[in-house]
């Protein structure tokens, strides 16, 4: 009796999971959490819904020091600089189509003259945001937004009619703040990046600090009036993004991001940076920051940097 009893309880438990199913989850090493539907054999048709959550950490410090003496070609200043980058990136993506993306990117340097004058350059912080439907091969729905501001001050030195040192803002934080956010299609190009057509654009720009009108003498600072402090624009936009690694040790990174306003002409940011890992904590990059806006400078504006320090990636 006692035997039958038990051989009836283990076929209920049996009936009951092919009936109803149960939920479970699975961890993966490497920061990765995949949590699928256990499915009952007998029913094939129950699809697989899997969850992934993945992210990386990405440092490097550099030093660089220009020592001129007695140097006659052109006006060049002597200095110390110390300069720093900083990239996390987090990935959620549930099913085969939805992919959640964000990026932080923060670069920062110091750099001192013997003259007493210091200042932060470049100081660029972006955060980037992007959600993916994949609608056919390569192809998804994507909506993407991209914040940008920088955190400290930063001058403009000019020696007045008295010749002391004068000094002017130039920017501060929040000033400008940029935000950029599109809806349109995203087209996945294999083993190289990834393009997005914004089909429906806008940017909103924000004057935070309105001192900067006053010490400059100016009426509209990155296109914004001084008795608004912000201006919304609709437009169309382009984003190409690009993150490689060739030999386990050549990195490729590129973002190119193209606004054309409806009302005014097309605004153009361009980042590329190329490194080379010399061994497991050192590194030398190369990069390159591309900017035109007419609101800014009618001539683009090129800014090169060289570094070499200690870097790792986790």
């Amino acid at each position: 009796m006692k035997l039958s009893g038990v051989r009836g309880g283990l076929v209920l438990i049996c009936v009951w999971l092919l009936v109803s199913g149960t939920n479970g989850q699975r961890v993966v090493w490497r920061d990765s959490v995949n949590l699928y539907a256990i499915t009952p054999v007998l029913d094939p048709n129950h699809s697989r819904v899997g969850y992934r959550f993945s992210h990386d950490l990405e440092y490097s410090v550099a030093g660089m020091g220009l020592l001129f003496i007695n140097w006659q070609q052109g006006d060049h200043a002597s200095m110390v600089s110390l300069i720093q980058h900083l990239r996390y990136r987090t990935q959620f993506s549930f099913g085969n189509n939805t992919v959640i993306s964000n990026s932080i990117i923060h670069d920062l340097g110091i750099q001192y003259y013997p003259d007493s004058i210091s200042r932060f350059q470049p100081d660029e912080n972006t955060v980037d945001t992007r959600i993916e439907v994949g609608i056919l091969k390569n192809i998804s729905f994507s909506l993407l937004s991209t914040i940008t501001t920088r955190i400290f001050n930063s001058y403009s030195y000019t020696v007045n009619h008295s010749g002391t040192l004068a000094r002017t803002l130039g920017s501060a934080f929040l000033t400008p703040f940029l935000w950029t956010f599109s809806a349109g299609l995203g087209w996945n190009l294999l083993k190289t990046g990834t393009l997005n057509f914004g089909l429906s654009a806008a940017r909103f720009t924000w004057i935070r600090n309105s001192d900067i009108y006053l010490q400059q003498d100016i009426l509209e600072f990155y296109g914004v009036p001084k008795e608004k402090r912000y201006v919304f624009e609709y437009g169309l936009s382009l984003h190409f993004q690009v993150d490689r690694t060739f030999l386990n040790r050549v990195q490729w990174n590129c973002d190119l991001l193209v606004f054309k306003s409806y009302l005014k002409d097309t605004d153009l940011i361009l980042k590329n940076l190329i490194g080379i890992r010399i061994g497991k904590y050192w590194k030398s990059s190369i990069q390159t920051r591309v900017c035109y806006d007419r609101d800014v400078s009618p001539k683009i504006q090129v800014e090169n940097l060289v570094s070499f320090g200690f870097y790792f990636n986790m």
